[in-house]
């Protein structure tokens, strides 16, 4: 067989879809990443190139159709970014807790939860129970109570449940509305749902809930050595 720019064509073609399956079983993409569809779509391009010299009929509708829905799939793609809209107290949650959240996937997460203004007396956390919600305080207060004594004071920007709502451990402290907040809770059983259905939502948040539950160890780390450190003077 005479090696020619349309057998080249053809080969490249080979070559990409085998790269994007591989990719894909690898682990290194996922189908939902525009990038695996860039690739099936650029592989049907190329074959069907490779079809001017020898044409196949049933090659040439597989080929056609391959692109045609790839063009579709991008688009759709396409098409949920450009409408992700944020509210300003979304945008001000997502920045202070959720930055490395695509916007798609953080539509998502909001999608999970729901905002709702909770009076004082509420209790969010009780210690020595499972935490069922994660929690984002955007407007008023709570305190925190450990071992019946007041520990701390949470204002807007607060985030609870961090370090707990993706094992479903027990809570370390009561945390008590004291001032009629604006909040943000997000049921870990929907969570957790989400987390199983979707790879790619799952590793996006797992790294931001880590990322959010090491800052709050270090400032906690920071704080006792300020402690320790005033003591000794």
């Amino acid at each position: 067989m005479e090696f020619s720019i349309w057998t080249a064509a053809g080969l490249l073609g080979v070559a990409l879809y085998l790269s994007a399956y591989g990719a894909l079983q690898l682990g290194f993409l996922r189908g939902s990443s525009p990038w695996y569809t860039i690739l099936n779509m650029a592989a049907a391009v190329f074959v069907l190139v490779s079809l001017i010299e020898a044409f196949n009929m049933s090659s040439l509708l597989i080929q056609v159709f391959w692109i045609t829905l790839s063009i579709i799939g991008l688009a759709r793609m396409a098409w949920e970014r450009s409408n992700t809209r944020f509210s300003d107290e979304e945008r001000v949650f997502l920045s202070a807790h959720f930055a490395s959240l695509p916007p798609h996937l953080a539509r998502k997460f909001l999608k999970l939860g729901r905002w709702q203004t909770l009076s004082a007396g509420t209790v969010l956390t009780r210690q020595g129970q499972a935490v069922h919600e994660l929690v984002y305080v955007a407007k008023g207060q709570a305190d925190v109570r450990a071992h019946g004594s007041s520990v701390a004071t949470l204002g807007p920007g607060a985030l609870i449940g961090e370090l707990t709502i993706m094992h479903g451990s027990e809570a370390t402290a009561d945390v008590e509305i004291t001032e009629e907040a604006r909040v943000f809770t997000l049921p870990r059983a929907a969570l957790i749902r989400e987390l199983e259905a979707d790879h790619d939502f799952s590793l996006a948040v797992s790294g931001a809930l880590q990322i959010e539950a090491q800052r709050k160890i270090d400032i906690a780390n920071r704080e006792r050595a300020g402690t320790v450190a005033q003591g000794a003077l």
